[in-house]
């Protein structure tokens, strides 16, 4: 009788919905890691595709675990049904839009491998996959141009210039999330190793932490359940760091494109549920009173119809969200090991960086 396979020291988990061509590509770099004696399973959680996803990932990848998902539970849902099951160590997170870096998990494991027991997770550096070169006089409104801190680019497929789509999430303190980095030359962001949170795009989890804070908000969905699993991480006293040296190109917003009302809905809500969960008490009001204001605005004096209507679903949506968010709050505040206000000295000021929720 042959020995039982030894527990893999990672499972890469990444969640994929109506996306072959995507997951194809996801799976073929996690297939071209060098993973130098770090043994590691891949786990895909398919959230019921109807365009033929999981049966391409059975027949095309056997070695992957799939597991199918009966409705689509979203981005933190989807994440929980492999994560409650995940024996080893460490888990990392992978949007199926990206492309892992032969090194990337190496380095991620190895790296929390180094890290003191308080670090929960590790950010990876997250790259934009377009690539772009520096605007010239005649192209600052070139379509597709867009302007970071180190200068304004334009997409060009030959071009040398790499963006950052984030290396963690930082938090505002008016409350809202950010990436990192966001639009920064790669070449020249030399960012701090701490960071408030790691982005769902690509990090490793310590799995022992979870168990000790638990798992995604089900009930955000998508949008926002990073930082607030980041922040309930926080306030039990575990640390966020950027690992350098694990690079992941993402295409950024390819599931549900930035700017549609899925993501203004979600991305709303979500910053109101999430401060509502785990900000000071004066900071989740400010915000909420601040967000009913600006989309009364926006509707009696701006005649932006559209987007009040959506702030409208999304704030009504959260006050039925609202008893269950402050049994939340309760519940993380009695277990907390740092006060809130503690916490809040992390974040960054308001303008500084690219504000990614409406």
């Amino acid at each position: 009788m042959s020995a039982p396979a030894p527990e893999p020291d990672v499972t890469v988990v990444t969640v994929t919905y109506d996306a072959a061509g995507l997951v194809r590509t996801c799976l073929d770099s996690l297939a071209a890691q060098r993973l130098d004696g770090v043994r590691m399973a891949v786990v895909v959680v398919d959230n019921a595709s109807s365009d033929g996803t999981a049966e391409v990932v059975a027949d095309e990848y056997p070695e992957v675990r799939l597991v199918r998902s009966a409705r689509n539970l979203g981005f933190a849902g989807g994440n929980n049904l492999a994560l409650r099951q995940v024996r080893s160590p460490y888990v990392v997170l992978v949007n199926n839009d990206a492309v892992i870096a032969p090194d990337a998990v190496w380095a991620l494991v190895r790296a929390m491998d180094a890290a003191p027991d308080d670090v929960a997770a590790m950010a990876a550096t997250v790259l934009l996959a377009a690539r772009f070169r520096a605007a010239g006089p005649d192209e600052q409104d070139a379509p597709g141009a867009v302007q970071g801190p180190d200068g304004r680019w334009v997409p060009d497929p030959a071009g040398d210039v790499r963006l950052v789509n984030s290396t963690g999430n930082e938090v505002r303190t008016d409350g809202f999330g950010q990436d990192r980095g966001w639009l920064a030359d790669a070449a020249r962001h030399r960012p701090a190793r701490d960071v408030f949170g790691f982005s769902g795009a690509a990090a490793v989890l310590r799995t022992s932490a979870l168990r000790d804070v638990g798992l995604f908000d089900e009930s955000f969905f998508m949008y926002y359940e990073d930082t607030d699993l980041s922040w309930r991480l926080r306030l039990a006293g575990y640390r966020v760091e950027h690992c350098a040296d694990a690079v992941v190109e993402h295409v950024h917003a390819a599931s549900s494109g930035e700017g549609s009302e899925l993501f203004r809905f979600h991305d709303a809500r979500n910053r109101l549920a999430m401060l509502t969960k785990d900000a000071s008490a004066g900071l989740a009001l400010t915000a909420v009173v601040r967000f009913a204001a600006t989309t009364a605005s926006l509707a009696i004096r701006r005649r932006r119809w559209d987007l009040a209507r959506t702030r409208s679903r999304a704030l009504g949506s959260y006050v039925r969200m609202l008893p269950g968010l402050v049994r939340e709050r309760h519940r993380i505040g009695r277990a907390a090991r740092l006060p809130r206000a503690r916490v809040e000295e992390l974040f960054v000021a308001a303008g500084e960086g690219y504000a990614y929720r409406s």
